[in-house]
């Protein structure tokens, strides 16, 4: 332990953590500290070599070396310091590397650093990138600085490249360049990707403090200053920005990106926001006749400047005056309240917000926790108290008596990295708090989960009727075989606010020790009971509430991610999120390939979301969402399909909301690209495609109330929006970047 790296428990917990399914476990280090690999942190000595080799280590999944893994995980330690690197920094698949919270280490460029990033988190050995990076999942970067001040400014250099997909996240990462008129610098580039999220990062300097463009993004708590533009939206499908610091810069927000004939960018969404001391909050290209249609719509919603003199420009010329004031709510783009669509730009009526959902006047938020002031003595190791994690020994009683000893004596309950088998529900009482160490995973198996009618919890938060907090982070939940009547997350706890679920996600199939990858369960096949592998991915039941998710990805695999080839699979899962509850948060959330809905509020009261994003089921429609394998239920009010399916189509829905009150969603992209695994469905009209992979894809039901959408986003589905089986919203009226786009929908009001 060096003396010049603050305690931090996460550095001094003993280490067991064991990648189970890796060839050789017991020799493969899931924990590396960057000194252990001869890494000085000293500000004088070259130590480019000696990270990249800790992350090296081990026959991982590297660039062009493999396209997925899971089966080599690692967390690589920086401690406090100075580490001085001449070329990129390349974490590997399923890597994460944290620094000191106490005392953030500090990656220093070289005056004649030589890379795309001081990280490059998917680099160009050639034209292509070393991943697919919409298939780039479960990594993260925390606790890290990255300082380019000794790189000239007017030399290109970027200090982050991150394209990513699902399950990622970037916390506490500050991006230091010299301010300057003729900088040629970039603290953050994102070009391309399939989502992902984003908190509590600060970016100084530069020509864009963030260049990014990916299909969808959560990103939130961002600061950025003395950049000449601070954000530069290069492309997208839809966005969520909350909590924007932007001061200081020429251009704070420019959705542009150098425009010749068609816009980039499909919606943004901005709220809860701050501008100051800046030219030009938002620069960008819409008009009513601008190119996509249904293109460059864009959401401003309580947003405070000051000495902002233009708050909106367009062609160069001023759209909203700014000032010193705030922006209660203000947009353009399509419209429909709930008819349309209406082409508007202007002021709009903002969303009614519950005060449970508040702090101050601003929808309440909170980082993920790291527990830096604690002590080691404030943890607890899920395998010190008898657990294996081995994805063989059923750790069931092992887990559970960790659980309550935990809770009991008011400690953090510590996942090392493990796959740790469950034959039986654990059950996580009040005052319960869990941290995994890179994603450690709880997997159900056996006959417990094999009533497909009889749903049963993997983890049962909470009990009804009762009441307390609970935190829990980077942590999957997931099955083992057929498992039909696995419900893997069941949220009963009326929760004390600010109780939540970081980094906290579902994954089920297409990994090893499934049992559910390409050998048992290939495309094309007749359904199978042994592919049939849970009933539900979370449920927020009537009793539960004050349910905070932040970064959550609810996923069925769709393809195997230990396979080199990434070849698809058909693994069958009943119902994805279904939210019963009131005051709940949803941050960043993605539920994917369930084959009844994605997302159900269900006599929910007060839920905010944004951004959320769904995938149906790519098998779909053989069978299709009515005949598929799961009996409906009634009691949790399943759709049925009755009037919601044409006589072709029938697929599963991304979003329903029935009989709820208060559902403000800020942002979504519901999705459909395949029709029994072709995509001819999803392609463009141009490309001979009709947008026909399903007839509905959201849908609002019975007595529901004050339902806002903005920046909706919708593939392959024929209506938009259907509201008690009338269609409100047609796709080809929406036409977007490739997508299709309406800035704000409103029901209800």
């Amino acid at each position: 332990m060096s003396q010049d790296d603050p305690a931090y428990w996460l550095r001094d917990m003993p280490h067991f953590g064991l990648a189970a399914f890796n060839p050789n476990p017991p020799a493969y280090k899931v924990w590396r500290n960057i000194k252990d690999y001869g890494a000085k942190g000293d500000g004088v000595t070259d130590d480019t070599i000696a990270i990249n080799a800790a992350i090296r280590e081990g026959n991982r999944c590297g660039p062009r070396a493999c396209q997925s893994s899971t089966t080599s995980p690692a967390v690589i330690y920086f401690p406090a310091g100075t580490y001085i690197v001449s070329s990129s920094i390349i974490p590997y698949y399923m890597t994460q590397l944290i620094g000191n919270p106490n005392s953030p280490a500090v990656l220093k460029a070289t005056p004649g650093f030589e890379g795309l990033g001081v990280i490059d988190a998917d680099p160009y050995p050639d034209e292509r990138q070393a991943w697919a990076s919409i298939n780039i999942f479960f990594r993260q970067i925390r606790n890290i600085n990255i300082d380019l001040t000794a790189i000239l400014p007017e030399k290109p250099a970027t200090g982050l490249h991150w394209p990513t997909g699902q399950a990622t996240s970037l916390q506490n990462v500050k991006i230091i360049m010299t301010p300057s008129a003729t900088s040629q610098q970039q603290g953050l580039f994102i070009e391309n990707g399939s989502g992902g999220f984003i908190s509590d990062i600060e970016v100084t300097g530069g020509l864009y403090g963030l260049n990014i463009g990916n299909q969808q993004f959560t990103m939130r708590n961002i600061k950025v200053s003395n950049a000449i533009v601070g954000i530069s939206q290069i492309w997208n499908w839809g966005w969520l920005y909350q909590g924007l610091t932007l001061s200081d810069c020429n251009i704070a927000f420019s959705m542009i990106n150098g425009l010749s004939v068609n816009q980039t960018v499909g919606s943004v969404v901005i709220v809860d926001s701050s501008v100051t001391n800046c030219p030009v909050f938002v620069d960008m290209a819409w008009t009513p006749t601008a190119a996509p249609a249904a293109a460059g719509q864009l959401i401003l919603e309580n947003i405070d400047l000051s000495n902002v003199p233009i708050a909106v420009r367009g062609s160069n010329q001023t759209v909203l005056p700014g000032g010193s004031s705030t922006i209660r709510a203000w947009g353009q783009g399509r419209r429909y309240i709930p008819n349309g669509p209406e082409v508007w730009q202007g002021s709009l009526n903002p969303a009614s917000r519950s005060g449970g959902l508040l702090k101050d006047r601003s929808f309440y938020s909170k980082a993920k926790p790291q527990y830096e002031t604690l002590g080691i003595d404030q943890f607890i190791s899920v395998r010190s108290q008898g657990a294996k994690g081995d994805g063989i020994t059923d750790d069931t009683t092992s887990i559970k008596n960790a659980i309550k000893s935990a809770a009991s004596s008011r400690k953090i309950l510590f996942f090392d990295h493990g796959v740790y088998k469950v034959t039986d529900t654990i059950y996580v009482p009040p005052g319960s708090r869990m941290v995994g160490e890179t994603y450690s995973v709880i997997m159900a198996a056996g006959t417990v989960w094999a009533d497909k009618t009889n749903p049963v919890p993997v983890v049962q938060i909470g009990k009804p009727d009762e009441t307390g907090s609970l935190e829990w982070s980077d942590m999957v939940v997931s099955t083992q075989g057929s498992t039909p009547g696995a419900k893997l997350i069941e949220w009963n706890l009326a929760a004390t606010p600010g109780s939540g679920m970081w980094d906290v996600h579902t994954r089920i199939g297409g990994f090893q020790g499934t049992n559910l990858q390409v050998a048992q369960c290939p495309i094309h096949a007749p359904v199978s009971n042994a592919c049939m592998a849970a009933y539900m991915s979370l449920h927020i039941t009537k009793s539960g509430s004050n349910a905070y998710l932040e970064n959550t990805w609810f996923w069925t695999a769709d393809h195997d991610l230990d396979d080199w080839n990434s070849t698809r699979i058909s693994v069958y899962t009943g119902r994805g999120l279904l939210v019963e509850g009131s005051n709940v948060w949803l941050y960043g959330t993605g539920v994917e390939h369930h084959s009844l809905y994605q997302f159900q509020f269900s006599g929910a009261k007060n839920i905010v979301a944004g951004f959320i994003q769904t995938e149906t089921p790519y098998w779909q429609p053989v069978p299709d969402a009515k005949s598929q394998p799961y009996p409906v239920n009634p009691a949790i009010n399943d759709p049925d399909y009755t009037g919601l399916c044409s006589t072709t189509n029938c697929d599963a829905l991304g979003l329903r909301v029935i009989n709820s009150e208060s559902v403000l969603i800020y942002g979504a992209g519901l999705y459909s690209f395949f029709n029994n695994y072709s995509t001819k469905c999803s392609d463009k009209p141009e490309e001979g495609g009709k947008e026909d992979c399903q007839s509905r894809i959201f849908s609002i039901e019975g007595d529901s109330s004050d339902i806002v959408v903005y920046g909706l986003n919708t593939i392959g589905s024929q209506s938009m929006v259907t509201v008690d089986g009338v269609d409100k919203a047609k796709w080809e009226d929406n036409v977007s970047v490739f997508p299709n786009t309406i800035a704000h929908f409103a029901h209800g009001m």
